[in-house]
Formats: structure tokens, C-alpha cells, sequence
């Protein structure tokens, strides 16, 4: 196992956690450390579900992620992060390393906009 395998294992049970622990009025609003738009601050929800993307796009060919509802936005992220880990198994070793660095600075991201 790859040192950014193992990072990535450790960013998704930091995220599984984080995300669980999330109430639905902690999902709407903006964390300190949400990203900017030029609407104003992305909601907490709005920032997993532009992650979700990302994370498909990067390991799941870009496909459309389905909005299944507030409990299973956690289960989306680790399917996604794991699905891209598993497709990325079939690529040759630089574009595998940088499949999977694209993956975890996602992650981190992730959870620092959570915070």
C-alpha cells in the first residue's frame, strides 16, 4: 500500500466521522472555512455535494452523482473516494500516483471546509 493509499484510508474515516457528526442545520450553513462563490459562502451541504463531483470526476468517468438526502451524504463520499482508489488500481504507476494525490488533496479540502 502506497503512502497516499494510506493517507486516503485515514482522510475517509476523518470525513465519515465529520460528516456523521453533522446535524442538518450545521449541513445548511456555512463553516468558517467554506469555500467562496459569487453568491456568498457555500453551505456545508453545498460543499460535500461540489466535493462529490470532483471526487467522481476524478475516479468515475464524471458521472452525474445522485442527491440521495443528508444521510447518505457520507456513505456518497466514501463510495467515491473508494470507487476512484479501485479505478485508479489499472493505471500505470505515475498516472496512478497522481490519480490518487488528486483524490487526497480533494479529501483534505474536504474536511478543512467542514471544519
Amino acid at each position: 500500500m502506497s503512502t497516499a493509499e494510506a493517507d486516503l484510508e485515514t482522510e475517509v474515516r476523518r470525513l465519515r466521522i465529520r460528516i456523521i457528526g453533522l446535524n442538518p442545520r450545521q449541513l445548511a450553513e456555512a463553516g468558517p472555512n467554506s469555500p467562496q462563490t459569487g453568491a456568498g459562502m457555500l453551505s456545508r451541504r453545498d460543499t460535500i455535494a461540489e466535493a462529490l463531483a470532483q471526487f467522481s470526476s476524478i475516479g468515475s468517468g464524471g458521472r452525474p452523482v445522485p442527491d440521495l438526502g443528508d444521510q447518505s451524504l457520507a456513505d456518497q463520499v466514501v463510495v467515491l473516494i473508494e470507487d476512484g482508489m479501485a479505478s485508479s488500481a489499472d493505471l500505470p504507476e505515475t498516472q496512478r500516483q497522481e490519480s490518487l494525490e488528486l483524490l487526497l488533496d480533494a479529501a483534505i479540502r474536504l474536511r478543512r471546509s467542514l471544519a
